[in-house]
């Protein structure tokens, strides 16, 4: 059952600096193809923040949730899924569109979901970057909670490698996987609390949305920008998210291991 798991691991380990360089290659490739450049990777999450804080902050009036001027608030849980929706939607195309890669040379296929999420964690910082200045232009200066941070963002990137090491599998298997992926993601976004706050509804149904390994991301960036509560005051939606993020790593490893020499049958 574990052999799949150990065998990604090893593979990912011992090609640490080879996913790096095809991270930062890709990464100079994006920016290559327009003459703005990074200008983009930016420019694109700052209009969908700006539609949404319009519609929700100013069409409904909410000026503040739970004690924070709401475009704050919208801010440090969108942030999370800018990072984290990126990294599955591609994520799942990552074995496949590599296919001309693979069908020359002998290739370590498992490291392909995290070349693309080294990618996009590199945007993803670079963002952060900007948002903390924002916020600091807002009112709300760092702590030592913002360090938080760090451990949320390495949370973010194993679950992102681990349900992406599936779903590239799948859609090797069945190209309308990738499709679905789209589709359910826009579904994701809307049960996950980033425009609304999770106490607004009942106990109930608060249980249910809790089990979403998301929320779990969203809630820590949270905390650490305006509540500062600590990594342990989250320690139910944490084990949720590991159990989460394990289950992925072990079907998605051992899924890539059963299939890693029958991709190029599968073009």
């Amino acid at each position: 059952m574990f052999k799949g798991a150990a065998y990604v691991l090893r593979e990912n380990v011992s090609n640490i600096y080879r996913t790096y360089s095809i991270s930062k290659y890709e990464l100079k490739a994006d920016m290559k193809d327009s003459k703005l450049g990074f200008f983009w990777n930016l420019a694109s999450p700052a209009i969908q923040i700006a539609t949404y804080w319009f519609v929700f902050g100013f069409i409904f009036q909410r000026s503040e949730t739970d004690g924070i001027d709401y475009l704050s608030w919208l801010l440090g849980g969108m942030i999370v899924w800018f990072f984290i929706n990126p990294c599955i939607t591609k994520g799942c195309n990552s074995i496949y569109s590599k296919i001309g890669i693979i069908t020359k040379m002998k290739f370590p296929v498992s490291i392909l979901p995290a070349t693309v999420v080294f990618k996009e964690a590199f945007n993803h910082v670079c963002l952060l970057a900007i948002t903390m200045v924002l916020f600091i232009c807002l009112g709300h200066y760092p702590t030592l909670y913002w360090l938080g941070l760090i451990w949320y963002l390495a949370c973010g990137i194993i679950f992102s490698i681990s349900i992406s090491l599936m779903t590239s599998v799948l859609t090797m298997l069945a190209r309308d996987i990738a499709k679905f992926i789209n589709s359910i993601m826009r579904l994701w976004m809307y049960i996950t609390p980033l425009f609304w706050d999770i106490n607004s509804v009942s106990p109930k149904v608060r249980f249910i949305l809790k089990l979403n390994p998301v929320y779990y991301l969203v809630a820590g960036y949270r905390d650490c920008f305006f509540y500062q509560k600590g990594i342990l005051a989250y320690w139910k939606p944490m084990l949720v998210f590991w159990v989460w993020t394990v289950f992925f790593f072990i079907v998605g490893s051992e899924m890539m291991y059963r299939f890693r020499t029958k991709f190029i049958d599968m073009v």
